[in-house]
């Protein structure tokens, strides 16, 4: 299994545009709701604005602060000059960003370190999702999700060690959301999965529909707030 975007729930299209932007990173599109960014490999960088996310996603659109989380880019050194000396930055929202130098001179996201607290209960989620444990710590899961590596530490609503060096900052963890999204081959192995999950009890936003955009898509929060999106393409987009 693996992730094909992370999305930023953020409150201005225009800040985070510029902001992400002014990092070197490319804009594949944008409107007044929605951007995101490609990078040369693996999952792309999205960013959908607060009141249209929670539309979409429904009741389940997740009422309590989110878990602190980060996420690991890296990135070209000529981009890594422009950005800055810290390597570790806090974007318009307050979403805590590692930036690395690319081994193969090739931007991507890297790493994603999800704060939570119930480490085996969210592990378990992940197994179902299809993601497989890498390696185990104490206090920490690693699994591998395509091109990225994502990473659960346990820890309630503090930080861990994958963003100790956020507190060179002097800033406060952002509690805001993020979405994950899934990518499956078919809109029914959409519909299995949305199955199989009810009936392990997650909230979901409704059964799997068809969007706009031609993908079929259902919305799951798991039980830190973090919000997975699980689509199939299945049309052209309208």
């Amino acid at each position: 299994m693996r992730i094909d975007d992370a999305c930023l729930v953020i409150s201005d299209v225009d800040a985070s545009d510029a902001y992400y932007s002014g990092l070197g990173l490319e804009r594949r599109m944008r409107n007044v709701r929605f951007a995101d960014f490609v990078l040369g490999t693996g999952p792309r960088l999205a960013m959908w604005t607060r009141p249209s996310i929670a539309e979409t996603v429904g009741p389940s659109y997740p009422a309590a602060p989110g878990q602190p989380f980060s996420l690991t880019l890296d990135l070209e050194s000529e981009a890594l000059d422009r950005a800055d000396a810290r390597r570790v930055l806090v974007d318009p929202d307050g979403f805590v960003l590692r930036l690395r130098d690319s081994a193969d001179g090739i931007r991507r996201l890297s790493e994603i370190d999800l704060t939570v607290t119930d480490l085996d209960a969210t592990t378990e989620f992940l197994l179902l999702l299809g993601f497989e444990v890498t390696d185990r710590a104490e206090g920490a899961r690693v699994f591998s999700a395509g091109e990225v590596t994502l990473t659960l530490y346990e820890g309630g609503t503090h930080l861990q060690s994958p963003l100790a060096q956020a507190s060179e900052l002097d800033l406060a963890p952002s509690t805001g959301h993020l979405m994950l999204a899934i990518e499956l081959s078919t809109g029914e192995q959409v519909d299995e999965l949305y199955r199989a999950l009810l009936e392990r009890g997650l909230e979901a936003s409704g059964p799997p529909a068809v969007f706009q955009w031609g993908a079929r898509s259902t919305y799951f929060l798991d039980a830190d707030g973090y919000i997975w999106e699980i689509y199939a393409w299945v049309e052209t987009p309208r």
